[in-house]
């Protein structure tokens, strides 16, 4: 039989799933985040071991403690009714039944939000977004994903997979293919994985005249660049094709953030995520720049996120403990 929360209960336990790396903590209804916990997930052809690992890492963090409940912020596509994880690029199993398997496990009540959303509740309920009624949450990581409160509340979708805004097409061509294996995503250009992707794709097209031009840069060129922070810290040290890279990165992510300004209209937007928070006066300024140029709703406030890492936990924590912010 399940534990109710009870009504002096206000502690919960946030699980954040992320590509191979999970981190579960425990935490108050002040916010204050204890017990961290981090593991690399061993990715088996059973999602049986995968969820008995999952199990595993979230038992040894809350135990001896009597929680009100866990809830789990992870990569989409989602089925929120039916508490599975439909799919995603990072995992290989076309369903996780992530609610049944830790909800029978634990003997707690378990729940299920898009890691995105998660970072939204956290950025409106504890960071810059308090007192707001229009808020949008972006993450660049190694995706990109976007959750937004509109009106006071969270939005949901019908499944759950609402401001999936790192899958909306800003390139109609089509050359690069997203992590989810549709053409021309935002997070096949600008995450974490495309930016690499995407020098590639901007070194194919030159001449050899024009290889030769970048080749006098600072560093080897476009073909040195193995993953996106070595595309970023070419750029710093002067770099020259890298620094053409990187304001591609910005001009597509100006496109994408023009594009959900006119959807959700929200007052703040602010920006977290692996890439961003590593790089944010690379990220933030051509955002702010070029966004208008595309955009017909004003642009909103634009800022790095001060929650840092945390904010799809402290969401988390906060649907943990009260689920009615997720629609339960």
């Amino acid at each position: 039989m399940l534990q109710t929360r009870a009504m002096g209960d206000d502690l919960g336990v946030a699980v954040d799933l992320g590509a191979t790396r999970v981190r579960v903590c425990v935490g108050s209804s002040s916010g204050k985040l204890s017990r961290r916990k981090t593991m690399v997930m061993r990715i088996t052809p059973e999602v049986d071991d995968y969820l008995g690992q999952l199990v595993r890492l979230v038992s040894r963090t809350m135990e001896g403690v009597k929680v009100g409940g866990v809830c789990v912020a992870s990569p989409g596509p989602l089925d929120l009714k039916r508490g599975m994880i439909t799919g995603t690029a990072n995992l290989p199993y076309p369903e996780v039944p992530i609610v049944d398997a830790l909800q029978d496990a634990l003997g707690t009540n378990v729940h299920l939000v898009n890691d995105a959303n998660a970072a939204a509740l956290g950025e409106w309920l504890r960071g810059a977004g308090r007192g707001l009624r229009n808020v949008f949450y972006l993450t660049i990581s190694t995706g990109i994903g976007g959750g937004a409160i509109v009106d006071g509340r969270l939005l949901l979708g019908k499944e759950g997979n609402a401001a999936e805004v790192g899958h909306v097409t800003i390139d109609s061509r089509g050359e690069l293919t997203c992590g989810c294996g549709r053409k021309g995503h935002w997070e096949a250009y600008c995450s974490g994985r495309g930016i690499p992707k995407l020098a590639n794709l901007m070194s194919s097209r030159f001449t050899e005249g024009e290889k030769r031009g970048v080749s006098g840069s600072p560093l080897a060129g476009p073909w040195a660049y193995g993953d996106a922070p070595s595309v970023f810290m070419a750029a710093a040290k002067g770099d020259r094709f890298a620094k053409r890279v990187v304001a591609e990165v910005g001009r597509l992510n100006a496109i994408g953030v023009a594009n959900v300004t006119d959807t959700f209209d929200p007052q703040l937007l602010t920006i977290g995520g692996g890439v961003a928070l590593n790089n944010p006066e690379m990220v933030i300024p051509p955002i702010k720049k070029i966004a208008p140029d595309y955009a017909i709703n004003r642009i909103p406030e634009i800022r790095m996120t001060p929650l840092g890492d945390d904010a799809g936990l402290l969401g988390a924590l906060s649907a943990a403990l009260d689920p009615s912010l997720i629609g339960e």
